[in-house]
């Protein structure tokens, strides 16, 4: 230090003492004192320029925002949909509720007011460690969309990291039914049914990324499935 120069500076003796035990230079301090008098509150509150930036403490720094999670539960009657599967069986028309449920979600998607957003709004069947993509369900005669679901069930494809709007488990028959599920990976909704051991009804659960399909969106869409499961003869149309 220039003992002239700090000799001229305007600086209480206790800020003095202070610069000196942390090395600080009183010609980089900037006095608030009186006539620009360097304080000890001065010396206390300097920070060098090229001190490293103080990161948060963890348990103060506030988390981050993660995507919202909704979830929905619909019960859908099933007597209606097993009459007439029961009445093309005796034509020799065979369709088992998993191609119904693939035609009924892509449906589902073109009456919601947020299809734009779906667009083709693919489908994703889960297997057994594996999914199968169905792109535009709604549109497919389901005597196609059972051939595509059976030649993919003979297969052993994974499309799991192909993209899809939607993700659809139908569980066994059983009447424990799941009260939450996760999204699965690049996946903004997943429907999981679960059919009762009597084969009435089945319980549905529907998992949706808000950031994604909000939660209008989302009930809209569930909503839509249930009609059309409930009014199965639309989807043969």
């Amino acid at each position: 230090m220039n003992v002239a120069v700090a000799s001229r500076l305007a600086v209480s003796p206790y800020a003095r003492r202070l610069a000196r035990e942390r090395s600080l230079s009183l010609e980089a301090l900037s006095g608030s004192g009186p006539g620009g008098r360097i304080l000890a509150a001065d010396v206390l509150d300097f920070v060098p320029v090229d001190a490293p930036a103080k990161l948060p403490d963890a348990a103060t720094a506030p988390a981050a925002a993660a995507s919202g999670i909704a979830v929905f539960a619909a019960s859908i009657a099933l007597d209606a949909l097993h009459e007439l599967l029961a009445d093309l069986e005796r034509l020799g028309k065979a369709f088992d509720i998993d191609d119904i449920l693939l035609r009924a979600a892509g449906s589902a998607f073109i009456e919601i007011s947020d299809a734009a957003k779906a667009g083709e709004a693919p489908v994703a069947l889960e297997l057994d460690n594996r999914q199968v993509i169905f792109a535009a369900t709604s549109g497919m005669p389901l005597t196609s969309l059972r051939g595509m679901r059976l030649a993919a069930q003979a297969d052993t494809r994974d499309d799991a990291q192909m993209s899809a709007t939607l993700s659809v488990r139908l569980l066994p028959p059983t009447d424990i039914r799941p009260m939450m599920m996760p999204l699965l990976p690049g996946r903004a909704m997943r429907l999981t049914v679960s059919v009762g051991s009597a084969g009435d009804h089945a319980e549905c659960l529907l998992t949706a990324d808000t950031a994604k399909f909000d939660e209008a969106a989302s009930m809209a869409w569930l909503a839509a499935l249930k009609s059309a499961v409930e009014h199965p003869l639309r989807l043969f149309v």
